[in-house]
């Protein structure tokens, strides 16, 4: 038996049936605190490589126990060691919890890189594991990685005293449980009971063909942004991608085909999900420049008010107001009422840091309130031919004042790379505003407009259609908007009870 802190944890059986494998010395760390700023988010890998046998795993956790038999085991890897694994087992396993036994089917563990030694034994692992799994097991941690300990879907590293036990059962509950090693308990979470992995639409090899052609003709005809990805030669992914496609034995390994096609394409909006599952999306470091674990050290009058909107004002008289998504049809009403309770302070500071977009038409409806008079914010432009360069007339994208009054006081708006999509149109409205300066960073330049292509299989594809255009003509995507005044980060500027940002933007509105 090994003894953690407070913890036992059982590893035994009849010894690897292959060569076994020391999984520290394959997956070697220098850590040994956790990180949990999102900035030094780890991106991960997993291939074939990374799958390997299990003769027998058992976890004891006070009255919590799992045990397994033979399974299968891949583990996830990043720069600095191993951050998950996926326990799928050859026969059901079983887990006992408060809510008795129950069968499990799989099992997702997040922990410290350093515990695989721990959970993991070297007698027990061998390297002859079902490499036939790679997909299916890349697919639960797609639709597992984002329940913790991550950001963006990249790798926080959990304290070592802090692990994930998330188990899908055979009877499709899924179990979530965050054990605390130190004190030797385990606390379950509800919030994941539905959210099991789905089950892979069944495959029907002879709709293959008819179905990638359908979708490589739908982006041919109508993707609006090939002319500012001119190293994108869509007729070579043809084919290259068509003949895996047409070998494809199962719905997974179709749609991984068809995904990493349109993962060339490197635009944030392509998004490819089978029976709602989201596989892996194209994406590029963009750091967060923001801490919200600060912001009511900052602003102690901080509250929430609706769904996405939080709010404060300060004893001088400066207020505050947060939208982090436009997702809720109630926000401009809500937004409404806050913007009463602000109307007398001398300036605002408006945050839309951590919003990913939503309903333009909901961000429109808000940034009337902040203009006096008819604004262009954006122009765009759809493909309307049959040639990859041929795009339809310039569309201009118009705001109308609304509201019984306009917020005239000055404005800081604080933005940065995580903004994108319908809070970019956001940020391009806002910045028409005369009483308003933007500041921070740059946007991420990702816009799209796209209709969702449906194909067999379950299997549905985001396509983007226009090109969208800043006042000036300049193309957003790629590009972003740049802040009227930009902040320049230091490496704690973000950290522990700091926000400088935010700190920044209210020291201006305070200087005379």
């Amino acid at each position: 038996m090994r003894r953690g802190l407070g913890i036992a944890l059982l590893l035994f059986g009849a010894g690897a049936w292959s060569a076994p494998i020391d999984l520290p010395e394959r997956y070697p760390t220098g850590l040994t605190e956790g990180d949990s700023d999102g900035r030094r988010a780890r991106s991960w890998e997993f291939g074939e490589q990374d799958v390997f046998s299990l003769s027998a795993f058992e976890l004891r956790v006070g009255k919590f126990k799992l045990d397994i038999g033979k399974a299968d085991l891949g583990i996830g890897r990043s720069q600095d060691g191993a951050v998950w694994a996926v326990i799928v087992p050859q026969k059901a396993g079983t887990m006992t919890s408060q809510f008795g036994e129950e069968k499990t089917a799989h099992v997702w563990l997040r922990f410290h890189p350093r515990l695989i030694r721990e959970l993991f034994a070297e007698k027990t692992v061998g390297t002859d594991g079902n490499r036939k799994l790679t997909r299916e097991i890349r697919r639960i941690a797609n639709a597992k990685i984002r329940s913790s300990w991550q950001a963006g879907g990249r790798a926080l590293i959990p304290p070592p005293e802090s692990m994930t036990v998330d188990v899908d059962t055979v009877s499709g509950v899924r179990r979530f449980f965050i054990v605390d090693r130190k004190e030797g308990t385990t606390r379950y979470v509800n919030a994941f009971e539905k959210r099991a992995v789905p089950a892979m639409p069944k495959f029907d090899p002879a709709k293959a063909e008819s179905a990638f052609d359908a979708l490589w003709s739908a982006f041919d005809r109508e993707y609006a942004m090939f002319g500012l990805r001119p190293e994108v030669e869509w007729s070579r992914s043809r084919e290259r991608f068509r003949p895996l496609a047409l070998k494809s034995t199962s719905t997974a390994e179709f749609a991984d085909v068809c995904n990493r096609m349109l993962l060339e394409l490197k635009d944030l909006h392509v998004f490819v999900s089978v029976n709602g599952e989201v596989l892996p999306a194209y994406t590029r470091p963009r750091p967060l420049n923001a801490n919200p674990r600060a912001w009511k050290g900052i602003l102690p009058s901080l509250q929430r008010a609706g769904r996405e909107v939080l709010w404060a004002k300060t004893k001088d008289k400066i207020g505050y107001l947060c939208i982090t998504g436009w997702s809720n049809d109630e926000t401009p009403d809500v937004v409404d009422k806050t913007l009463d309770e602000l109307r007398d302070t001398r300036g605002l500071v408006f945050d839309v840091r951590l919003n990913g977009g939503g309903g333009e038409l909901l961000a429109r409806d808000v940034a009337g309130r902040f203009h006096g008079e008819e604004y262009v914010y954006a122009h765009s432009r759809f493909r309307n031919g049959p040639a990859h360069d041929d795009l339809g007339p310039t569309r201009s994208r118009t705001l109308k004042p609304r509201g019984p009054w306009r917020y005239g006081k000055p404005v800081m708006l604080l933005i940065g790379q995580r903004c994108m999509s319908s809070n970019e149109a956001f940020v391009l409205m806002m910045a028409g505003a005369p009483n308003v300066t933007t500041f921070g960073d740059r946007t991420a330049g990702s816009s799209a407009n796209p209709r969702q292509v449906k194909l067999p299989f379950a299997i549905t594809v985001k396509l983007p259609r226009w090109i969208a255009l800043q006042p000036d003509g300049k193309p957003l995507d790629t590009i972003g908007i740049a802040p009227d005044v930009r902040f320049e980060a230091k490496d704690d500027s973000f950290t522990g009870n700091r926000d400088a940002l935010l700190a920044a933007a209210l020291k201006r509105l305070r200087q005379p």
